[in-house]
């Protein structure tokens, strides 16, 4: 017979085996019943455990059976938990990823404690700074537009809306997205422009979802898988439209252009691996000789960037502007100070400065795929 206190050990244990196994969102589902259950295996498994002391042979055999019984009513219960993280484990392996889902939720907390304050300044910051860490996903920038809107910044918000249709993983998800542009529709007027007769062949490299052309509301749709498509240019209540060459099918000009399938220009040479390094020691060298530490250049960065913000949530671009190109001059490869620098740059000039600014930001440093197309967005013609 075993001391209370080992039982005690073994519940508690067991209760924290089964929290830690099942934290996954994924596997919310089963984790009541593991809470129950895994302790409960715990317990008995150490019950059967031999004591030792003078229990006859036979009895130990018996014991030794109970517990395997035990020991394998863990393993069915825990299968689908096993699976998970075995599965997660060997697609990182193959292919590592950025951020796992429970760091993701983990992440996410303090900044929906600040919006559940109402501290909403606070948690954007907070989002942006949690986004130049890490590759951008659904739920984050989900909230990052959300916040966008509560300060009234709908270019932003319309941008990072766009962003989302790449990533979202089912069709509910992008819906979502295609109902928040909707509301930001008559905000966000593009520059008109006559409709080019004929068709053309566009090419997606992500699910598309598209809405009658005809008829007012979202309640029915389709989704197109990614491929190459012949479509025509056609209005729907007064935004330009992409639709289905011959078919009553399509979506707004923009959302296409969000997951269209840019094949890669002959660009020009970059700075890359041994050579790159290289030139990033020279400038690490050039600064020390200067005598600004590269700390006191990334803080210094990183103030002008937030006293940015304030002028950019009040849509004063003007005074926006050389903070922004203070920042991006410090921190060329943060890429949240390029991309506000180039869009502050399109609010304030011409097309033409717009994508000398925009070019030199795309040679500046190595960008994601889809942050170059974020950027080359940028290029497109704003209305006076």
């Amino acid at each position: 017979m075993h001391s209370t206190p080992a039982y005690v050990l073994a519940a508690l244990g067991g209760l924290l085996f089964a929290h830690l196994i099942s934290r996954a969102p994924e596997l919310r589902s089963l984790r009541l019943s593991q809470l129950l259950f895994v302790p409960l295996g715990f317990v008995m498994a150490v019950h059967f455990l031999p004591a030792g002391g003078g229990s006859s042979a036979g009895g130990d055999i018996g014991q030794f059976v109970c517990f395997l019984a035990v020991l394998l009513f863990l393993i069915v219960l825990l299968v689908p938990n096993l699976a998970y993280h075995w599965g997660v484990g060997l697609s990182n392996l193959l292919d590592p990823q950025d951020w796992t889902p429970i760091e993701e939720e983990i992440a996410l907390r303090p900044i929906r404690r600040f919006i559940d304050k109402d501290d909403f300044t606070q948690a954007l910051s907070d989002l942006d700074a949690l986004l130049q860490k890490h590759r951008p996903t659904y739920e984050a920038l989900l909230i990052k537009a959300k916040l966008l809107y509560h300060f009234g910044s709908v270019d932003e918000t319309v941008a990072t809306l766009l962003r989302l249709i790449g990533l979202s993983q089912t069709t509910p998800q992008q819906l979502a997205v295609m109902e928040m542009l909707a509301v930001l529709e008559e905000h966000h007027q593009v520059p008109a422009k006559p409709l080019a007769p004929g068709r053309r062949r566009f090419p997606i490299q992500h699910e598309l979802v598209l809405f009658p052309i005809a008829a007012d509301s979202a309640a029915s749709h389709q989704e197109i898988p990614p491929g190459d498509y012949e479509v025509e240019e056609t209005f729907h209540r007064n935004h330009r439209w992409l639709k289905l060459a011959g078919q009553d099918w399509g979506n707004a000009e923009m959302c296409w252009e969000a997951v269209r399938a840019v094949a890669a220009p002959p660009a020009p040479p970059r700075k890359n691996g041994l050579l790159r390094q290289i030139v990033r020691w020279h400038q690490a060298v050039s600064i020390a000789i200067k005598g600004k530490p590269r700390l006191q250049s990334q803080a210094e960065a990183q103030r002008h960037f937030k006293e940015a913000g304030q002028f950019i949530r009040a849509e004063d671009w003007s005074k926006a502007l050389p903070l922004l190109q203070k920042a991006t001059a410090a921190e060329p490869d943060r890429y949240e100070y390029a991309y506000r620098w180039a869009q502050t740059v399109r609010q304030t000039s011409n097309d033409a400065i717009t994508a000398q600014a925009v070019n030199k930001v795309l040679r500046q440093s190595q960008w994601t795929e889809s942050e170059e197309q974020m950027l080359l967005q940028l290029k497109r013609p704003v209305g006076r």
